[in-house]
């Protein structure tokens, strides 16, 4: 998986560089070739925009139809100093992900600290800047450019979709858009969007990778089945027919099936199966954080 994603976050920021990044809000597959093509030649979606990126966007009539149908983002995330916030909290994830998944060198991670300091000592800050080396051209990214372009690299790299607050192994489909216009919504909806939003990616920046964690936890689950079944007892009842025991010391417990036993075993005997778990434990905490 992150063989791929790195593969992805190349090409991606080569086209950055290169100038013919298209920035709607669909997803190139991970399987997509430079020329565009995709895995489903079939997808209408996915075939409109690999042929726009092949063309570098000179169909607008088809980014306007993608546009409008991407789902939208409450519209107080128009307002200028959302998008500033917004700038350095997706910054912050894309340093985030891409150090979880192995991608060392991102330009996008990094901002030009000399124009911030500048705008500082004038009394002013207007965000970060990130400076684009291309070929035959240097460009400076900033506001709502700088945002689209870390919003639609943590879509399609890392299957986030930063205003619909979803992050999945593979991006599919569209993600979330600002909608036209500017906002003038200062209502509650608009501060309790805000805070759910802020919440969702504050806790994602402080934790560890989701799709991680659910593999870890499949792990364990089932090292503690395999480990828990000596400790099923069938014993065989002459009114009810098949009983369940549970195999714990001191434990007299009877149950109808083993599933219950493990259920038991998990939530009356806790300290057992950590101790019979302890070895898958330690072989993940060794991959994710001694290697």
């Amino acid at each position: 998986r992150n063989e791929l994603v790195c593969r992805v976050a190349k090409d991606f920021l080569l086209d950055l560089q290169s100038g013919t990044l298209d920035l709607n809000p669909g997803v190139n597959p991970l399987s997509s070739s430079k020329s565009g093509q995709t895995s489903d030649p079939n997808s209408e979606d996915e075939t409109d925009i690999g042929d726009k990126r092949r063309r570098h966007g000179k169909e607008p009539a088809k980014e306007t139809d993608i546009l409008s149908a991407a789902p939208k983002a409450h519209p107080i995330s128009c307002d200028p100093r959302r998008i500033q916030i917004d700038i350095e909290q997706a910054q912050g994830l894309v340093r985030k992900l891409d150090s979880e998944k192995g991608i060392e060198e991102n330009i996008l991670r990094g901002f030009d600290n000399d124009k911030v300091n500048r705008d500082k000592s004038r009394g002013s800050l207007t965000g970060p800047v990130v400076i684009i080396r291309g070929s035959n051209s240097v460009k400076g990214l900033e506001g709502i450019e700088l945002l689209d372009t870390l919003i639609t690299y943590l879509w399609r790299v890392h299957g986030l979709d930063y205003y619909g607050m979803i992050e999945t192994s593979e991006a599919k489909g569209l993600r979330h858009v600002r909608p036209e216009g500017k906002s003038s919504d200062v209502t509650n909806s608009g501060s309790e969007w805000e805070k759910k939003l802020d919440s969702r990616w504050q806790e994602r920046l402080r934790g560890q990778d989701p799709l991680e964690l659910m593999t870890a936890k499949d792990k364990i689950e089932a090292a503690a089945v395999e480990a828990l079944n000596p400790f099923v007892r069938k014993i065989r009842d002459e009114k009810y027919g098949w009983k369940y025991g549970c195999g714990a010391k001191g434990c007299t417990k009877l149950f109808h099936a083993a599933e219950f036993v493990h259920k038991h075993l998990k939530l009356k005997h806790p300290e057992l199966v950590m101790e019979l778990t302890s070895k898958v434990r330690e072989e993940l905490y060794y991959q994710n954080y001694m290697k």
